[in-house]
């Protein structure tokens, strides 16, 4: 077994086809050999046949064994809100500069694609950098616009540009042209429910915001197999207008929403062992729920002395904060313990620092089961500042969240 896991060990530096990831400087040249004297004792085919076919291909009889790439390229991704342009600059020209600076436009390490949440259909800020638009969720019909999307909430409205205000917000997917990976198909899906909010004591009522979900299949064209990846973005509920209703069934639809996004990747077509999923976007909470942590914070100055969360707590039965608590942690995290129970794990965590401007990591992004992906770098890029630390990260804000740039070898 020793000997078959090592022969396994490409020139690239490691095969995750079958084993796992070996490193070759040490070993690589006493595994070869030790296949190949035992493909003399066991059989040649017999012996190599338990070899990974795309590292070692199987010879003709009384044919050497002979070595073949089994390599692994870079996926430079990067997400980012856009707030629907609310925070954008009026001055386009800087604004388009600074989003050159962290895509890193016309340098050797340009970004292969862009995931968007809280875009506009109508405004497209990338086509000039050199990227293509490849899913948007108006496009397929699953959006709405800016004013339905925050619940005719007028201070949001009067911060969004007067142009945009009912236009589509969508979720997007751009690549870049010229990049190794090639889109081999593409779309958009409805991931959620229809759920009438409740409103009173100050809410909005109505139905339940649109959450979509878009997607790209790519593959390397260096890549000689049929593995692919699977890029998913997504914005799913919650934030300042529905946490007020998490006592009304939306804890069960945030755990649903990423749960529809992993299921479309589980049961895709054309589906390969090796393909790679990757789901990224908006959850709108931390992965953790801490009593010193900004979530609780969060709950004390925003959600418990809410009238309207009093009242639904008093309907089902809730006395005092800490039952209150309870289940607003329940429906916090209910996004992070649903993928993780179908084995999806993040790419980063807090160690990168915030993605909103109220200090919280809330901008994801988890991996499928796979052996076949290594996260190599995960960074924040600086769009906004922190709104209550007099540290300032940037001299020109964009929007109220970090991007997130995630370089990943596939």
């Amino acid at each position: 077994s020793e000997f078959y896991a090592r022969a396994q060990v490409g020139p690239s530096g490691f095969c995750p086809h079958r084993f796992g990831r070996f490193e070759a400087s040490a070993c690589f040249a006493a595994s070869f050999a030790s296949a190949w004297a035992m493909s003399f004792v066991l059989g040649a085919r017999d012996c190599i046949a338990s070899c990974c076919a795309r590292c070692f291909r199987i010879p003709s009889q009384g044919s050497p064994l002979l070595p073949q790439a089994c390599t692994t390229k870079k996926l430079d991704l990067i997400s980012v809100n856009l707030q629907f342009f609310s925070s954008y600059p009026k001055d386009e020209e800087k604004a388009a500069q600074r989003l050159k600076d962290i895509l890193g436009v016309g340098t050797d390490s340009c970004a292969d694609i862009i995931a968007v949440q809280e875009g506009i259909m109508s405004k497209n800020v990338f086509g000039e950098l050199g990227y293509d638009l490849c899913a948007c969720a108006g496009g397929a019909g699953v959006a709405q616009s800016v004013r339905k999307m925050v619940y005719d909430d007028e201070a949001a409205i009067r911060a969004c540009p007067e142009e945009l205000r009912d236009k589509l917000l969508c979720n997007q997917m751009y690549v870049r042209r010229g990049s190794g990976w090639t889109v081999l198909e593409k779309g958009v899906e409805s991931i959620s429910s229809n759920i009438g909010l409740e409103g009173g004591e100050g809410r909005c009522h109505g139905p339940l915001a649109k959450r979509s979900m878009v997607w790209v299949k790519v593959r390397h064209e260096e890549h000689q197999h049929d593995a692919a990846v699977y890029v998913m973005c997504t914005h799913i509920t919650g934030g300042r207008f529905e946490d007020q209703f998490y006592l009304q069934q939306l804890a069960e639809e945030r755990r649903e929403q990423p749960l529809r996004c992993a299921k479309f990747f589980e049961e895709r077509q054309q589906k390969h062992e090796d393909d790679v999923g990757i789901l990224v976007g908006d959850f709108n909470a931390t992965t953790h729920y801490a009593q010193d942590g900004p979530m609780h914070a969060y709950f004390q100055t925003g959600i418990v002395n809410s009238k309207g969360v009093r009242m639904d707590g008093q309907r089902q039965g809730l006395d005092g904060d800490e039952a209150l608590e309870d289940r607003f942690k329940t429906y916090m995290t209910s996004p992070f313990t649903a993928l993780s129970s179908r084995g999806w794990t993040p790419a980063y965590d807090s160690s990168i620092g915030p993605t909103s401007a109220f200090g919280h990591l809330i901008d994801h992004m988890f991996l499928s089961p796979s052996r076949n992906v290594q996260v190599l770098k995960a960074e924040v890029q600086y769009l906004t500042n922190q709104k209550f630390s007099d540290q300032e990260h940037t001299d020109l804000v964009l929007t109220d969240h970090n991007a997130v740039r995630v370089v990943l070898a596939v």
